[in-house]
């Protein structure tokens, strides 16, 4: 491994570390009897046309379901909130109760665990994505690094491209692209990158 070292700044060195680690991040099935859900959003602007996604798998790693679409106009922050909200209400209509949930947004997943966000409009959604947490039997929320949450990048950019929500409940329904990344996620290769 090849290390720089910046004598005027001591993090200089950590900084190379935390971005060779992030290099080798993989997705992780959930226990036996769990499922796992990813969620993302993307958008195009700040604010701007916003795609959101959901994915489902079991605890091998196969595709249970997927939700992606765009609402139209807003934040990337908002974008990443409907995806979590959308993920959780097709696990509750599809009967899933064993939940562990994966996001890339730390500012997401802080507002969710800390019961607040400081953005009003963020913080009327909230309670919704509580609501249905509290029906599920087991509720987990984690962070992802993207390189980890690769399925649904691609998924909230296509998502950016609808007009309204599509769901998937068929692995024949997926794009190519999305299996391949889907295969990769099941077979534990890291992803190249640092993004």
């Amino acid at each position: 491994m090849e290390r720089h070292w910046n004598l005027t700044k001591n993090s200089g060195y950590k900084l190379m570390e935390k971005k060779q680690n992030r290099a080798s991040v993989v997705w992780i099935p959930p226990k036996i009897g769990n499922f796992k859900m990813n969620f993302d959003g993307a958008i195009r602007g700040n604010p701007g046309k916003f795609g959101y996604g959901a994915i489902i798998r079991n605890e091998f790693g196969n595709f249970v379901g997927a939700k992606y679409g765009s609402l139209g106009i807003n934040t990337n922050n908002m974008a990443e909130l409907v995806g979590l909200l959308a993920g959780m209400e097709w696990c509750v209509a599809h009967g899933i109760q064993d939940v562990n949930v994966e996001g890339d947004s730390q500012i997401i997943l802080n507002g969710i665990s800390n019961k607040n966000f400081e953005n009003w409009k963020l913080e009327a959604v909230r309670p919704n994505i509580h609501k249905i947490s509290e029906s599920l039997n087991n509720f987990t929320l984690k962070h992802i690094y993207r390189e980890g949450n690769a399925a649904m990048d691609w998924l909230a950019n296509r998502g950016i491209e609808c007009d309204d929500s599509i769901q998937l409940t068929e692995k024949e329904e997926l794009p190519d692209r999305l299996i391949e990344i889907l295969a990769a996620d099941r077979g534990r290769f890291p992803k190249t990158g640092i993004g």
